[in-house]
């Protein structure tokens, strides 16, 4: 049985996306996404599943830096796509207009900004570790409101308020699992990678996107981060179609390399499709 990290306690959408992604694995809640990356690390677990992405509020820094800036010695192995139906969430009898905090988790509080200025325009957000966790600091504070989940909700003795609360129709999160070594080709697959380029000149990018549609591949997803070195320089992330083996992939990754100050393969890992949900 695999054993699946993950950021808890129980009720968070992490763990709903743990159980739709293996529905027979041992779950194991920890306290942050560092926690769940080093219980692999540890042999506590053998993977973790993280959150990296938002369609309402893009990447999940928390999962981006470590992959970026830890040493954690762990690839991509898989991916899922959660919806998310956040909902306003207290005790028995709480009035949301005369509440004076609500507490989640930073990325639900972002999702749900113009909502809760709606519903609990008193309300300061603060954030808490999950939107599990939430609830139950919540529950220990007079009047207080959390943003969380309504499977959470019945888990912890709290009621709804209001339901599907998210500021965008549509909100979806893509989860990634972290493991020792990336997945072996399928046919269908993704390739996560990091790099810097070589030098702060004209076309460098530019340069490293054309080794990628030169072969007919297909990037997903291009972002970039800062590398904490110096304002101005920055780490560049691409998503793209193939596995790392696949002959026109390979020798796209091998002519980045060549200009790239640095390069990482993050993982290749099968490409998550909604019929697979």
């Amino acid at each position: 049985m695999t054993r699946l990290a993950y950021l808890g306690p129980r009720g968070t959408n992490t763990e709903a996306a743990a159980v739709g992604y293996d529905p027979d694995a041992e779950l194991r809640p920890v306290a942050s996404v560092a926690a769940a990356i080093r219980a692999v690390h540890d042999d506590e677990a053998d993977a973790a599943v993280c959150a990296i992405e938002n369609s309402i509020e893009g990447s999940v820094r928390e999962t981006v830096d470590q992959l970026l800036h830890a040493d954690i010695g762990l690839e991509i192995v898989g991916e899922t796509v959660l919806p998310i139906r956040h909902a306003l969430v207290a005790a028995e009898g709480a009035d949301p207009t005369a509440a004076t905090v609500v507490y989640s988790h930073p990325q639900a509080l972002a999702q749900c900004r113009e909502s809760l200025a709606r519903l609990a325009p008193g309300a300061r957000p603060e954030a808490a570790l999950s939107t599990a966790a939430a609830i139950e600091s919540a529950l220990a504070e007079p009047g207080a409101l959390a943003v969380s989940t309504a499977r959470a909700a019945a888990i912890y003795g709290a009621v709804v308020l209001a339901d599907d609360i998210a500021d965008e129709a549509g909100n979806e999160t893509r989860f990634v699992v972290l493991a020792p070594h990336d997945h072996e080709p399928t046919g269908d697959d993704k390739t996560s990678i990091a790099f810097t380029t070589a030098a702060d000149l004209p076309g460098t990018l530019v340069s490293v996107m054309l080794e990628f549609s030169s072969r007919g591949i297909n990037l997903t997803h291009i972002e970039s981060r800062p590398t904490r070195l110096a304002l101005g320089t920055y780490v560049f992330l691409l998503d793209l179609q193939g596995h790392r083996t696949d002959a026109p992939v390979a020798e796209a990754l091998a002519a980045t390399e060549a200009q790239a100050e640095w390069l990482r393969v993050l993982g290749s890992y099968p490409r998550w499709t909604p019929s697979e949900a």
